[in-house]
């Protein structure tokens, strides 16, 4: 287990390094003038563009500038954004923020999209299994800012049930709604890979050999059937953590969510590059170690798959 566990984190010393040289370069590859701005209405003095290009070594060669950053952040340093801040203070007090929204979103796709999944896998070709398939299918193919703006509208301002908008404090019930939007497009899809591989594994010759013994239906389902369809579903959730830590710029927008996707956003506008491959490398190593976390719980739900 340590061995595997050392492996994989040897292993991610190289993707770290390509994914985020390549968002380096993509990045600042992009037109625009940083100091643009910065001096109000009028252009800001040659002397202060000049030393503000020798301050964030935009002169140097692309190479050089990923060396000099890389180096910054194995010593902990995310760098300093364009307006002076360091970037790992600004993720501080907006990470905490995004986790929860994220970490809400997961707990509702789990639930929600697990239990429809089975409601639907146990009960194939009935109403239920019907209605699971038509509704996730309609979620899908609904952009998440409709979803976002439409149950804003209706829960938020016409009803009153939850607040339009998210306080700096981000309680847990203004992140209910949020959370909600954001993890809706990954319900249908958890909702219809467990109902997918629960069909799937009920008719193995495991799980007729166990009714056949004595075992009823329902716990050949959840001590046998349930664990094996779950194993797919385990490995969506894990990647789709990272995505919905990076994919929050939506919903963090639609609700003014003081976090790392209105951050992004607004470096992205600014043309900051430092701050937006600040933000996209934390993000890179938290999927990664997600990937991870999947890969050890495989084990859990399936004995017979070891890390030796």
């Amino acid at each position: 287990m340590y061995k595997y566990i050392l492996r994989r984190l040897l292993q991610m010393i190289p993707v770290l390094l390509g994914s985020t040289f390549i968002i380096f370069a993509m990045v600042f590859a992009l037109p625009g003038d940083p100091t643009a701005g910065m001096c109000g209405e009028r252009p800001c003095a040659p002397a202060f563009v000049a030393k503000f290009r020798l301050e964030h070594n935009l002169d140097d060669p692309l190479p050089t500038q990923y060396a000099k950053y890389m180096v910054n952040v194995a010593q902990g340093d995310l760098g300093t954004n364009f307006r002076g801040i360091k970037v790992a203070d600004e993720l501080k007090t907006r990470y905490p923020t995004t986790a929860k929204l994220a970490g809400m979103a997961i707990i509702f796709e789990t639930i929600i999209g697990v239990f429809a999944g089975v409601l639907a896998g146990i009960r194939k070709g009935r109403f239920v299994d019907n209605l699971v398939l038509v509704s996730t299918l309609f979620v899908i193919a609904i952009p998440i800012f409709v979803i976002g703006a439409t149950l804003q509208y209706y829960l938020g301002v016409r009803w009153k049930i939850f607040p339009v908008t998210v306080s700096p404090e981000a309680t847990f019930y203004e992140l209910l709604l949020p959370a909600f939007v954001l993890g809706s497009g990954s319900i249908a899809y958890v909702a219809r890979l467990t109902r997918t591989n629960l069909v799937e594994n009920l008719r193995a010759d495991y799980v007729r050999t166990a009714v056949a013994k004595g075992l009823t239906r329902r716990r050949a389902i959840g001590l046998h059937t349930l664990r094996n369809s779950l194993i797919p579903v385990v490995t969506f959730i894990g990647a789709d953590f990272g995505g919905l830590l990076g994919g929050a710029i939506v919903t963090e927008r639609i609700f003014n969510i003081q976090g790392v996707g209105g951050y992004t956003f607004s470096s992205l506008h600014n043309h900051d590059g430092v701050a937006v491959v600040g933000t996209v490398t934390v993000l890179v190593l938290v999927f990664l170690l997600a990937n991870l976390l999947v890969d050890l719980l495989y084990g859990v739900l399936d004995p017979r798959i070891t890390h030796d």
